[in-house]
């Protein structure tokens, strides 16, 4: 029997698939899909075949799950990786697209066309038809570690955000259709629930619900206020796809303010913000003992360059958020693997380092 054998050819509804609690608060297009937080939103027009630069902005910035986009906290942040890629990968990678929760990517290689499909072809206009590579594998790993805009090797021209993936831990090798389900399944029987405070939780509803009002994606809203409380000092941000409208004249506001709020904090608490999501990042802002590490990082490496006119550098302090651990989570999580590598050794199953 060939491998190709093993997988099924197309990937299972939406609605023959139980999905994360985490996914709950998602809208969903009229076949039952899911509309994850990176895709462009633009009201009555989701397209699953893009990725938003834009938003990939917003949830590195707040250190978001690329499908749910809910916090991190203490998990693994997974990435897809195709064919023999996943062989030359030491501890780090850096790659365009922003990582997911581990259910989230267990949920996807069970529903989304492309990851759960190796007859899948590609759609973007650059790679429009061509096959992807057959194994599958997902990577977890224990942080981002940076985001930065960098040339696309398929976008001949632009500019794209890279996440730098450091330490990995765990990967899931999905062979076959039952793999995938059986890992998924034990993911979704251990999955715990991600509390948010109300800071966080208006930052998520902002990002998941189009803007009617104004006929546009709200993602393009949340990049502007991300920026102005330190996306601006993203490194090459300003190259990347889509960011030109905001160094526009009529919008070129935008890196001067994130560079004044730098120097002057305090300005923050001052500010009167009629635009909601800019209200929202500042007020999420105020309320953060730490600030998710990528965000730290830019704000950092920017305060060590910038000067004012008098020399003097920005009064920025560190602010990084420290390795929390969800101790009750973890234990659940391992007595659900323990009972899985008992099922294997009775049978063939999914491979997972």
């Amino acid at each position: 029997m060939s491998r190709d054998s093993l997988i099924p050819k197309a990937s299972r509804r939406p609605t023959e698939v139980t999905p994360p609690a985490r996914l709950s608060h998602l809208q969903v297009d009229p076949r039952g899909y899911p509309i994850i937080s990176v895709i462009p939103q633009q009201p009555g027009d989701v397209d699953f075949g893009v990725l938003s630069e834009k938003r990939k902005l917003v949830v590195a910035t707040y250190d978001l799950c690329a499908v749910c986009a809910l916090p991190f906290r203490d998990e693994l942040r997974w990435q897809v990786i195709f064919g023999e890629e996943i062989q030359k990968v030491d501890s780090s990678v850096a790659v365009p697209e922003a990582p997911v929760h581990e259910i989230c990517a267990l949920y996807a290689a069970q529903v989304c066309p492309y990851v759960s499909s190796p007859y899948a072809r590609l759609g973007d206009p650059y790679r429009k038809g061509q096959r992807r590579p057959e194994t599958l594998t997902l990577a977890g790993f224990a942080s981002t570690a940076s985001v930065f805009g960098y040339a696309s090797d398929v976008q001949k021209g632009e500019n794209v955000l890279v996440y730098e993936m450091a330490d990995l831990r765990r990967t899931h090798t999905l062979v076959s259709a039952d793999d995938a389900r059986e890992v998924y399944e034990t993911a979704l029987r251990t999955e715990t629930a991600i509390e948010l405070d109300d800071q966080e939780r208006r930052i998520v509803d902002l990002l998941c619900n189009p803007l009617p009002e104004n006929n546009e994606d709200s993602g393009t809203a949340m990049a502007g206020a991300a920026l102005i409380i330190g996306a601006a000092f993203c490194p090459d941000i300003r190259q990347v796809q889509g960011m030109k409208m905001f160094t526009e004249s009529h919008n070129s506001h935008y890196f001067p303010f994130a560079t004044n709020l730098l120097f002057k904090p305090e300005l923050m608490a001052a500010a009167d913000f009629e635009d909601d999501s800019f209200a929202a990042a500042v007020s999420w802002f105020q309320t953060r003992e730490n600030l998710p590490a990528v965000l730290e990082k830019w704000r950092l490496d920017a305060a060590r360059t910038l000067r004012d006119p008098q020399g003097r550098r920005p009064p920025i302090a560190r602010r990084q958020a420290p390795v929390v651990r969800d101790d009750e989570a973890i234990r659940k999580r391992h007595e659900a693997e323990a009972r899985l590598r008992k099922q294997r050794k009775k049978g063939k199953g999914p491979s997972q380092s």
